[in-house]
């Protein structure tokens, strides 16, 4: 049906943590940090976390600690004794952090590596990411712990009306998502576990077409966001609504090489005629 978006639906937990691990690299980037810190980022950005982590100074201070955490939660091979650190290190952060902001990312990546030691099983975490939200719901990690809540229920080995019914749930929680990024997550990660659920592309339809309001998509990631709306809109009997979206795909990559293939499903559609004849009279 959507094989690129179903695939990214089966792999949504690892994609959700390369996402947030990227995230914070941004948030922690922008922070005013001593020339050390700085350059351990840079090393971790490159991969070499194990010289990352012996450049971080060795000071008390919280983004030295916080830096050499996530260091040592990237660093590869990882090894228990590696994940420990982090998390002994990330523990006491959000436990003692001076300001919400520390204690919030802190929290965070303690669910993180939780998850991570439970071998990747996202319910690890779930009671952290429930706290988090409940205590910190104005800062954006707060508001990220919502993300991984929503992942974890829609991929949950539970009956269907539960976990549409723990879905809706969060997405009335998710009205007070502020931070638009955090918000655009929150509905591709509702439109791919929908349409992994099946028999629920409408309501992942609804939640491709918020990510396109919000406006926030890279420009690759916007390009497969217009023909995936047009598929399933498509599919739920909206011609004119995919041909809006394959059209803007078309305007914005017109010699891209997935151009060919957005011609030939713009094609396809019912002739604009047709569809106005089909509709009902008043």
């Amino acid at each position: 049906m959507h094989p690129s978006l179903m695939q990214r639906a089966m792999a949504g937990w690892r994609w959700l943590a390369v996402l947030a691990l990227a995230g914070v690299a941004t948030a922690v980037a922008g922070e005013p940090a001593e020339a050390a810190l700085a350059a351990a980022w840079r090393l971790g950005a490159q991969g070499r976390f194990t010289e990352a982590a012996e450049a971080v100074p060795g000071t008390a201070g919280e983004e030295a600690r916080f830096t050499q955490a996530l260091l040592v939660f990237n660093r590869q091979p990882r090894t228990a004794a590696d994940m420990d650190q982090a998390v002994a290190l990330l523990m006491a952060l959000a436990r003692e952090g001076s300001t919400a902001a520390v204690r919030a990312r802190s929290r965070y990546f303690w669910a993180r590596a939780e998850t991570l030691r439970a071998h990747d099983d996202p319910a690890a975490g779930l009671g952290l990411y429930e706290q988090l939200w409940r205590d910190y719901p104005e800062q954006p990690y707060g508001q990220r712990a919502l993300v991984h809540q929503l992942l974890i229920a829609l991929y949950a080995d539970e009956p269907r009306a539960a976990v549409l019914a723990k879905a809706a749930a969060l997405e009335r929680a998710a009205e007070k998502i502020t931070d638009p990024v955090v918000r655009s997550q929150f509905h591709q990660v509702a439109a791919r576990g929908y349409l992994h659920l099946g028999g629920a592309e409408a309501l992942a339809l609804a939640h491709l077409r918020r990510v396109d309001e919000l406006g926030v998509a890279r420009r690759e990631a916007w390009g497969d966001l217009q023909v995936s709306i047009g598929q399933l809109a498509a599919e739920q009997g909206q011609p004119a609504l995919a041909r809006t979206h394959y059209q803007r795909f078309l305007q914005e990559f017109p010699t891209d090489p997935r151009a060919y293939t957005v011609r030939a499903l713009l094609a396809a559609l019912p002739a604009e005629a047709t569809e106005a004849a089909a509709k009902p009279q008043n």
